[in-house]
């Protein structure tokens, strides 16, 4: 059983306690949530704010340990800046208070003609 809906609450719950705003994502029909979402949004589905994507199915990946115990599974995390002025740093802070170790380091995807700035990360649930 996939544990996105766990970790998206948990990453909820720190951006509350750290002061990160979510931002507002508008669905075609006319309604707004959170901008907190797990795997894709449906079609037509705009955002402003800081966005935030929990992986539905986790990845395996290695522990770097010094004897190969097994595999963990973690939930890759996009963070993506859809206005241009959101603190993607305070929004990694508060999602490492939550997960500490986080299962990869955050990596800074630049803003670009095509894409807003971005940082992808990987957590565990445990």
């Amino acid at each position: 059983m996939s544990q996105a809906p766990e970790i998206a609450e948990r990453i909820r719950e720190a951006f509350t306690r750290e002061g990160v705003v979510l931002g507002i994502a508008r669905f075609r029909e006319g309604h707004t949530r959170d901008a907190l979402t797990i795997g894709d949004w449906p079609p037509g589905t705009t955002v402003t704010g800081l966005e935030v994507i929990v992986s539905h199915s986790p990845r395996q990946r290695a522990p770097a340990t010094f004897g190969f115990l097994g595999f963990e599974t973690a939930y890759p995390v996009r963070l993506v800046n859809q206005s241009g002025s959101e603190d993607l740093e305070a929004a990694v802070n508060a999602i490492a208070s939550a997960f500490w170790p986080l299962a990869d380091d955050p990596a800074l995807l630049p803003e670009s003609r095509d894409y807003p700035e971005q940082v992808t990360l990987a957590v565990t649930a445990d």
